[in-house]
């Protein structure tokens, strides 16, 4: 399931999710946590700090990236993507 084919509810509450996870990994980020923000790019992510949000990712929503698909997350869709196709 993705972002196209998830119900509007549980889109939100998982992106809510994510986005308070990246807030307490970045909190000096001032850009706005939008679906289509690049965490490198438009929030000031680092790579690290792009793991460890990962990471809290895996840890909140009970389940385990594989390494091919942490190299294809760019943008907070990206995540809310991965953790939707596993609910």
């Amino acid at each position: 399931m993705t972002t196209a084919e998830a119900p509007a509810a549980d889109t939100s509450a998982v992106l809510e999710q994510i986005s308070t996870t990246i807030q307490e990994a970045v909190a000096e980020t001032d850009a706005p946590i939008t679906l289509d923000a690049a965490l490198g790019a438009d929030l000031g992510i680092d790579s690290m700090s792009v793991v460890e949000i990962l990471v809290q990712v895996e840890k909140r929503f009970g389940f385990q990236l594989k390494d091919a698909e942490v190299t294809g997350i760019t943008t907070v869709r990206d995540i809310l993507d991965a953790v939707l196709r596993r609910q």
